[in-house]
């Protein structure tokens, strides 16, 4: 283990594991999709992504839960992704996605993963907290908080998404995550777009000049993969070398 150290979690850490168990049951399961190294062609990571116990996808196992419950939800399916990884027998990173983590909900949050992951005999090192609200978070202050709290825990960090809605860098900056991850939406025709080619070399300048690992997501096409590559992109995720494996 990177960190074997107990400390007290502010709250029934017990206690809100059973819960989560009993919130999604039997009712959910895992695929888990590989990022790869391009440069070194080595697996460097697996995405957990939930799924229904018929396949169905994420949005509509989401669509299902109510609003109100979507945080409960959202912490019950990382549990169930560290423990359904073992199974899986996967010895790289492994990324959990993250809805709605805020400051006042984050300790909540890794010290549910930590005691999980210590559970499971995982390194937290090996975890990879995929934050796809970096924008809603809030000012300096908040994210940075975030990101402390996150990282004094032992897990590394992902901006999720980047250009699904917009391409605003200074939450990124601001908050500096470990890695972050190009949206499907920016990466589809690339080579034809100048637009976001112009939005991807502005967030691969940045990324180079604050140590951040640029991955790129949905990767379809040898078109995509050549442009993005060519452009300093190193580590990629996608049908093209790969689809979620259950």
């Amino acid at each position: 283990m990177s960190d074997t150290a107990s400390r007290e979690p502010p709250f029934d850490v017990y206690a809100q594991i059973r819960r989560y168990h009993q919130l999604v049951g039997s009712n959910i399961t895992f695929a888990f999709q590989t990022i790869i190294d391009a440069t070194e062609q080595e697996v460097v990571g697996y995405e957990a992504l939930v799924r229904g116990v018929k396949n169905e996808p994420a949005s509509l196992v989401m669509s299902r839960v109510q609003q109100n419950r979507r945080f409960d939800f959202d912490q019950a399916c990382r549990v169930r992704a560290i423990e359904a990884s073992t199974s899986f027998d996967i010895d790289a990173r492994l990324h959990l996605n993250c809805t709605d983590i805020k400051a006042a909900n984050v300790d909540q949050v890794v010290e549910v993963c930590r005691h999980v992951a210590r559970r499971q005999d995982i390194a937290f090192d090996r975890i990879v907290l995929e934050l796809n609200n970096l924008d809603a978070i809030g000012n300096r202050e908040l994210l940075q908080a975030v990101h402390m709290s996150i990282r004094d825990a032992g897990f590394l960090t992902l901006a999720d998404n980047f250009g699904r809605r917009d391409a605003d860098l200074r939450p990124v900056a601001l908050f500096q995550p470990e890695q972050l991850k190009l949206a499907q939406r920016l990466v589809e025709r690339i080579q034809d777009r100048r637009e976001n080619q112009a939005i991807v070399k502005a967030a691969v300048a940045l990324c180079r000049d604050l140590g951040i690992t640029v991955i790129a997501s949905g990767v379809e096409t040898a078109e995509e993969f050549r442009w993005l590559h060519e452009a300093g992109i190193e580590f990629f995720q996608g049908y093209f070398f790969a689809q979620p494996g259950r």
